[in-house]
């Protein structure tokens, strides 16, 4: 199962976190990224979302993603949790302005 919703703010991405914890995803099934790396990282810290990891994406994803953009390394992370091309450049283009995608993906949903 796997849920995806954009903020536009911290507050916002916390209620997002509190319904898909209601929907029956756990904290370690919650990711949220933004366009900026640190302020991704924070938001992480602060909310106890998942951190995203290599177990998520692989060590040869992992390690080729420090070659690459920002973007390049955002449209990874977003395939690997499932989503399609064109879901993974819309939601691309919203962190770009600013916002949080913040996405809910079950274990089983994610390819290991």
């Amino acid at each position: 199962m796997k849920h995806i919703q954009v903020a536009q703010n911290q507050e916002e991405a916390t209620c997002v976190i509190h319904s898909f914890l209601k929907k029956g995803f756990t904290s370690k099934d919650i990711y949220l990224l933004a366009y900026d790396k640190e302020w991704a990282h924070e938001l992480t810290e602060v909310t106890h979302t998942k951190k995203y990891r290599i177990a998520e994406q692989g060590i040869f994803e992992t390690a080729v993603n420090m070659l690459l953009s920002r973007e390049d390394e955002l449209l990874s992370k977003m395939a690997s949790l499932g989503l399609s091309n064109q879901e993974a450049n819309r939601y691309k283009e919203e962190m770009k302005q600013g916002h949080i995608v913040v996405i809910g993906a079950q274990s089983q949903s994610i390819p290991y």
